[in-house]
């Protein structure tokens, strides 16, 4: 039993390794320039919340940091929102490299502003235009990078998930924060600027021609829809216009009744409410470098390890899976940390701020998995799948941040309080978690799949075929990508131009399925699609 569980670990390192290797042209280097330009984004809110504290307003101090997380916070929901007002036009910047000069020019602009602000200037409060301006800029980007997620499955793209929470938090709540303790101010700036510069290097091997980046956007994608609850169907096309065939009649209905999607933007809302709230109350802690590093990077250890733990287990990741994890993990961390609170006014507090930081980045790491899922399931933009999920969950950030200030200026933060807090986080998220949606509600996509007529349902259960041949015989991600273009009777050509690579791969691709098969020729693989049960 030893050898057998040791020899199953070796085949899926083996497997997970060559999912990597299998990665589209481009891939890395969008992904690089993401951590880059993400890293540099949350160094202007942290080092701000580092550096600040009280300031002069109308004769009273008050306190400079809390402003710095709202302007950070709004930041994050300007630049969430402007991504959705128009699909066309945001895919014609993206591809524009006019734009991306202006926008890395820009952002060198923004940090030379911000430690000009700390050291020349002094001027606290210009740093809270700098804090909007670096976020905004940030999660435009995170969106316009998150496309990519159409070209990559699953494993992928939750190894990428892991590689730009682990980096991203490496850069700024370890190097940066020692930097902070131990070096001048000039060193921590040249090596931000050096951040944006990595960014914009990394930017331009992801627009190569033939890269992932640019051929996403070029892909068609269906526009987002939802479903009522009685079964009926909307034309909310959120990333375009609505069908015009529809008779006013028809679409009567659909007004009395919010679309299912509501359900899982309130759920998405209130956790960000949650966590903006708990991000607040730590703020006025005199947190040393050690005690603020260790609560960062153990909680995203944690938080990683429990993403990686509870999603591979053999079972293909789809919403209802995602749902399952969300309120079997997501919903007890985080209530775990708000009745840690009253531990943040003792010496004790470092538990607390774990969990809380645990709580988050699990939340974040599954929010991006479930939204590459969606967007895979309905074969909607993953930009604009992204943007929406993100949106809702920094405009909760937002008042959650908007709620803890008021508390922390007017309420006392003893034991007694934290309690109350902790009782009404638990009963917020309760009624939010297992009365606003259900496992019946996820097998639906929250009400995004639109009507199926018999050809979708049958390329539909096509691909669940695929899917289940592939965990049957063990292929990789990429091979079973290839597998389900060839169920489609695409050729080697056509398949090449969808996943961005070459016709030779494609061919080695198919050589190893027809042989971890034993099939012989495609007539005899698309019997074994068709009837998966007549081969073991």
């Amino acid at each position: 039993m030893g050898l057998r569980n040791v020899d199953e670990a070796g085949k899926t390192t083996a497997r997970a390794l060559r999912t990597f290797e299998g990665a589209p042209k481009g891939y890395w280097w969008i992904v690089g320039a993401l951590v880059a330009l993400a890293s540099a984004a949350m160094l202007l809110h942290e080092s701000g919340s580092w550096m600040l504290d009280l300031a002069p307003l109308w004769g009273a101090s008050v306190n400079i940091r809390a402003f710095s997380c709202d302007a950070h916070s709004l930041g994050l929901v300007f630049g969430y929102a402007v991504t959705q007002i128009n699909g066309r036009k945001f895919a014609r910047l993206v591809g524009d490299g006019l734009f991306w000069l202006i926008f890395f020019i820009a952002q060198v602009g923004n940090v030379l502003l911000f430690y000009g602000c700390l050291t020349v200037l002094d001027a606290p409060f210009a740093i809270v235009a700098v804090q909007f301006v670096g976020a905004a800029s940030g999660a435009w980007f995170f969106v316009a990078a998150s496309q990519v997620a159409c070209m990559v499955g699953p494993a992928l793209f939750m190894g990428t998930i892991v590689a730009v929470v682990s980096l991203t938090t490496l850069i700024v709540q370890g190097l940066f924060s020692m930097l902070e303790a131990t070096s001048p101010l000039l060193v921590s700036e040249l090596l931000h600027l050096g951040l944006v510069v990595a960014a914009g290097l990394c930017l331009v091997k992801a627009m190569a021609p033939g890269s992932c980046f640019p051929e996403s956007y070029r892909r068609s994608f269906a526009p987002i829809r939802t479903r009522e609850d009685g079964g009926g169907e909307t034309t909310e096309e959120k990333g375009g216009s609505a069908s015009s065939d529809r008779r006013p009649d028809d679409l009567a209905p659909s007004r009395r009744r919010a679309p299912l999607c509501v359900r899982l933007f309130v759920i998405v809302g209130s956790y960000g409410i949650v966590f903006g709230f708990l991000h607040v109350i730590p703020l006025a802690l005199p947190l040393g470098v050690v005690a603020r590093v260790a609560s960062f990077l153990v909680g995203a250890v944690v938080a990683l390890a429990l993403f990686i733990v509870t999603l591979r287990r053999g079972r293909p990741v789809d919403v209802s899976l995602i749902w399952n994890r969300f309120y079997r993990f997501v919903f007890p961390v985080v209530c775990v940390a708000a009745l840690l609170g009253p531990l943040t006014n003792s010496s004790e507090f470092l538990p607390a701020l774990i969990m809380q930081a645990c709580a988050l980045y699990y939340f974040d790491a599954l929010l991006a998995m479930a939204c590459s899922v969606i967007g895979q399931a309905i074969n909607a933009a993953p930009s604009q799948v992204f943007g929406r999920a993100f949106l809702i969950r920094s405009i909760g950030f937002l008042l959650g941040n908007l709620v803890g200030s008021t508390v922390y200026e007017r309420v006392v933060l003893d034991a007694a309080a934290f309690s109350v807090i902790g009782t009404a986080v638990f009963v917020l998220l309760v009624l939010v978690t297992f009365n606003m949606n259900s496992e019946k509600y996820a097998k639906t996509v929250w009400g995004l799949l639109p009507h199926e007529d018999p050809r979708g349902r049958y390329e539909r259960t096509r691909d669940e075929r695929c899917s289940a041949l592939a965990d049957q015989f063990g292929l990789t991600e990429r091979e079973t990508e290839v597998l389900r273009l060839l169920a489609r009777n695409k050729r080697p050509r056509e398949i090449s131009d969808v996943l961005v690579v070459s016709v030779a791969t494609v061919r080695s691709h198919v050589h190893a399925i027809y042989t971890k098969t034993g099939v012989h020729s495609a007539a005899e693989l698309a019997k074994l699609v068709e009837c998966p049960q007549d081969k073991s």
